[in-house]
């Protein structure tokens, strides 16, 4: 792959990323309500979404996201049920502290679920293979792609999609420190709640 066309298809994957979608939207909600590592779950979740797409793209597969439309239609669904749900359980629930018992076990269980909605959230975000289907050929020659030229992609796409998320991340988990009380608390849980029916709202309507 050429220098030029690397930079000009990390440019384009950039540009993508900084746009806020679904999965930017949950990541924030999670962020300024849990804070940091949770949200850098869903993060996790969603690159090794986005690296399944580019795989199954360079792998010539995107027209099984067309052929097998139905079941990315229930993962879609599903997606959008689980956001929903933790929307509502934002507007539910209060505010509280999490005992220092077990606390280690706690943070691994509760990763795990947060990747597991990160790469839910991806499984029904169909585009996503289809934008990579239709980016790649402009800029890489999938007959001649070599393993060199597979792996620049995964580091760039770790890199530019995973950076931009963190980022995102951090600048709503900084945003928790301006909200010390309760009653500020609750509002900030109800707002992250809020994006999350956005986000179920802009996953359905794609």
């Amino acid at each position: 792959m050429a220098p030029a066309d690397f930079l000009a298809l990390s440019t384009v994957v950039l540009v993508a990323a900084l746009t806020p979608g679904p999965a930017v939207t949950a990541i924030v909600a999670r962020a300024i309500t849990d804070g940091l590592r949770p949200a850098m779950a869903i993060n996790a979740g969603v690159v090794t979404g986005d690296l399944l797409f580019l795989m199954l793209a360079v792998a010539g597969m995107a027209a099984a996201a067309r052929s097998m439309g139905d079941l990315f239609e229930v993962l879609r669904v599903a997606g959008a049920a689980y956001l929903v749900w933790q929307g509502l359980a934002y507007w539910r629930t209060r505010p509280r502290s999490t005992p220092a018992i077990g606390r280690s076990e706690t943070h691994e269980r509760h990763f795990w679920r947060n990747y597991a909605a990160g790469l839910l959230l991806m499984f029904g975000h169909v585009q996503a293979m289809l934008f990579y289907a239709a980016l790649l050929p402009g800029f890489v020659d999938l007959s001649t792609m070599g393993a060199v030229d597979l792996l620049l992609l995964v580091v760039m796409l770790i890199v530019v999609i995973g950076g931009v998320n963190t980022g995102y991340a951090l600048l709503a988990s900084r945003a928790r420190g301006f909200f010390a009380d309760e009653r500020a608390q609750v509002a900030l849980r109800r707002a992250a709640g809020t994006l999350m029916f956005a986000a179920a709202a802009l996953v359905v309507s794609r």
